[in-house]
Formats: structure tokens, sequence, C-alpha cells
């Protein structure tokens, strides 16, 4: 690669912004900024722009003498003629004009847009910023981010480069290649800042590093899961192939919306039983509830590593616990294998019991967790193909299963809503050797095929299966007990 193919020039973007009229700084590099027809629109929302303030707002509370530019990061452009076409770094430069419309700069002479649907968010999100200046968003109510924006004191780093696949290339090294943090480390990174001693930063690192990268990832997920199946403000939680939504959505949950400077203070189930006149106080489950606010530092450290530590006790074949019964593992071996199509429901499943432990603790593990199984598994009869993700989704909003595990006063209540449950048997795709015939006879091999009929009952009496099911369930507890 040549030096006449690509450059690397460090500008303020005001420089930037200016190159339509003068060649930036020390530099022989002029041009009209454009947005390439081909290029996606501006879609930036609120979650987007607030996450620009936050860090605007931070750099303020924070600004070293020694460092008085704010680093936006890298713009890569492609040059053709006249044109500065922007491969990547729209969202932030047409998020920061509009910022800098309401200090009174006129953005249309910089960037054209063409694009409906960038026309629309643009609109939306000057709205939006406009009532932020006025005070109108509590959250932004000391915000000093917008009056005291300067363009001339933002630095970008610029990748121009002639050759369009080229700038593709970048663009694309830079926003998939494997040297990007992944959510858990900029998590991590993001509360160990907060921690307020250094015998504590150590610990709070040796006891994260410990833990497989890939482990902390998928808990993590599991606890945002939780948190975003509340059905009275429900969030959709990205699908598993996608990856970055997934490391925005953790990254925003696990830090974003985390408490600054604020106490450490967790939250757990309690309960006062009544004896003799005395008034007994028990906590029903040692663990955080799972949806407790969050603040920076020791509280959201030990909060995610309580529950990858409680996911190995209940699910790790190398873990065993005395608090758990042997009749549970010997569930989770055989029943839980996610094979025949039942990933999804396995991971549900998983989530769902860890749920069940931070409300009650390992108080009749195993006896719930068996209803819960027949809850979530259902899925997997009561459908003619392979459970999908978005299946699995709409289960839990439309049933309310984890507000149902978690706002519920007694086990026995738990286990009258799941008992209650109903659905029907599809009979569609109903050989042996399919999956569905496989899962259930999985089910034969746990309770035995004297209560589970082979698969070819069931499609001649779909209603006897799931009788059949809570008989074998009953059985099973009868016989541990």
């Amino acid at each position: 690669m040549s030096t006449e193919e690509v450059k690397v020039v460090s500008c303020t973007l005001l420089e930037l912004l200016l190159s339509n009229r003068q060649p930036i700084a020390h530099t022989d590099i002029q041009g009209q900024l454009c947005i390439p027809e081909y290029q996606r629109p501006y879609v930036w929302t609120q979650k987007q722009v607030n996450r620009l303030l936050n860090d605007f707002d931070e750099y303020e509370r924070n600004k070293d003498p020694l460092k008085p530019l704010y680093y936006l990061g890298s713009i890569i452009l492609h040059q053709t003629g006249n044109n500065l076409n922007i491969i990547d770094g729209q969202q932030r430069i047409t998020t920061l004009l509009l910022l800098a419309k309401l200090n009174g700069m006129d953005l249309t002479s910089y960037i054209q847009y063409a694009a409906s649907l960038s026309i629309e968010n643009i609109k939306k999100n000057l709205s939006y910023l406009k009532a932020v200046k006025s005070r109108e968003i509590y959250a932004y109510q000391n915000s000093t981010a917008i009056e005291n924006l300067d363009l001339s004191q933002i630095n970008v780093t610029l990748v121009i480069t002639t050759k369009e696949d080229l700038a593709y290339t970048f663009f694309e090294t830079q926003n998939t290649g494997g040297i990007r943090l992944s959510g858990s480390d900029v998590i991590k990174a993001h509360h160990l800042r907060a921690v307020p001693s250094k015998k504590l930063i150590n610990y709070q690192a040796k006891r994260w590093e410990s833990i497989d990268s890939q482990k902390v990832e998928h808990i993590m997920q599991y606890l945002a899961k939780v948190r975003y199946w509340d059905n009275r403000h429900w969030r959709r939680f990205p699908f598993y192939r996608d990856e970055r939504g997934i490391k925005a959505d953790l990254i925003e949950e696990f830090t974003e919306n985390t408490l600054k400077d604020a106490e450490d203070i967790s939250f757990h189930y309690s309960a006062v039983k009544k004896v003799d006149g005395r008034q007994l106080l028990m906590h029903e489950s040692q663990y955080k509830q799972l949806k407790q606010p969050l603040s920076d530092g020791n509280n959201s450290l030990d909060y995610m590593n309580e529950y990858i530590d409680l996911h190995d006790i209940l699910f790790s074949r190398n873990k065993k616990d005395h608090r758990v019964s042997d009749a549970f593992y010997d569930m989770v071996a055989h029943l839980m294998h996610g094979h025949s199509g039942t990933l999804f429901l396995k991971e549900l499943l998983e989530v769902a019991i860890m749920a069940y432990v931070s409300r009650f603790g390992f108080h009749r593990l195993h006896e719930s967790s068996l209803w819960l199984y027949r809850f979530v598994y259902s899925l997997r009869v009561s459908t003619g193909r392979n459970v999908r993700e978005d299946s699995v989704f709409k289960s839990v909003f439309d049933n309310q299963f984890i507000d149902n595990i978690l706002e519920v006063y007694t086990v026995n209540q738990l286990l009258h809503y799941l008992k209650r449950y109903r659905y029907s048997f599809d009979t569609n795709n109903g050989e042996e050797s399919q999956s569905k015939g496989k899962h259930i006879n999985t089910l034969r091999s746990y309770f035995g095929k004297d209560t589970i009929k082979p698969i070819s009952e069931y499609v001649q009496s779909p209603k006897r299966y799931d009788l059949d099911f809570m008989a074998a369930i009953a059985k099973k507890l009868d016989q541990i007990e």
C-alpha cells in the first residue's frame, strides 16, 4: 500500500467540516463531505444520542488540562474528485451537527442528506435535543454537553483513501476485527474504574479473570434477558446471531444504566414469620434480586460474579453443592441436554431455574424445576418444527413467565401457576426418528417407559400426552420422597 492510496490525519471536527472551503491544516486534503447513496441512512435513536451526551458530560467533569481535546475516534473517508465520501462516521458527525445547530451553527452547508429515513431521524433527534437543552429531560437537567460544545475542541483521526475497496477494508477491520474488546471486557473495565481501593481492584480483577470469558458473556446474556423480560416495560433482547446488538445491549445495561456515585446496596427477598408472639425475619434466598438497580463498582461486579457462580453450582458437572439435591443434578444430566432442537429451551430453563433460586433459594428446587421444565419444553411438542428463538421470546412475553417466577409470594403459588398452564400436542412430524420423537424418548428414559408412551400413541391420542407427563412428574417426586 503506497502513501498515495491512504492518508492518516489528526484534526479537529471543525477543520474536517470546513474542508469544503479550505484544506485541512498542514495538509492538502480538501473536499465536500458526502454520504454515498449506498450507505445506510442516519439511524441513531435516543439511546445512541444519550450515550454521546453522557460521554461529553463525563469529559467535562474530568477534563485533563494536558489533554484538552475530546477524542471522537476515527472517521473513514473515500476521496473521489472533490468529494469526501463518509464510509464510517456518519452517525457521530450528524449527531454532533445537530448539537451544533442548537448553538446557532447552520448544518446544511456541511453535509447534504437525501434519504427520507435520515431526514426523519434527524428531525426526531433534533426535537429531542431541544428538549435536553431546555432542561425538559430529567436525566439531563444538569447537563452542559450542548452549551459547552465546541467543534474545534473535538479531535478525530481521519483515514482517507482514494480506493473504495480499501476504505471498506478499513471499515470491516475496525468493526469486526479480532482486536475489539468483548462486551464483558468493556463492562469489567468500567466497573473496576469505580472500585475505591487498589486492594479491591486486584481482588475483583483476579476473580473476574479466573472465569472463562465465553462463560462470562453467556451468563451476562442470561442476566440481561431477565432484566429485559419484564412485562411492565418489556424490551426485546437481540437474537443470537446479532452479535453486535447483543454486545451493545450488554454494555448499555451493565454500564450506561448503572447508577453513578451510588451506595453499594443489594436487595434480597425476605419474609417475617410469627412464632409464639415473636417475629422471625427470614431471607428466602441468599442471592440478590435479579432486577435490582445496580451501581458502579463493587455492587455490579459482586452481582455478576454471584450469578456466574450460581450457574456453576446448578449446571456444571464438576461443581456439586451440598445445598442442591442429587435428584436435581440427575434431572439436569438426563433432561437438559439441548439436543433434538431444544437448545433455546435448555437456555430458557436455565434462566428460569436461576430466577427461581434468586427468589426462593434452593428450597424445593427439584420439584419446582420439573414443573418449570414442563412449561418450557411444552414448546418442543406444541409445534411441528424445531423451536425458534422468536417462539421462545413470544412464550415468555405472552405468559409473563419470568414475572410469575419472581413476583409470586410462595412456592405453592408458583406451582399453582405452572400446573394450570395448558398447551396442545402437535401431531405433525411425529415419527420416532425425528426431533420430537427423540425428545419424547428422552422423557421415557428419565421418567420411565411405563408412564411416558412412545410418540406414536400420542399422535393417535394427543390429549393423553400432557396427562401422562403430569402424572410422570408426580410419580417421580413420590419416588424420591
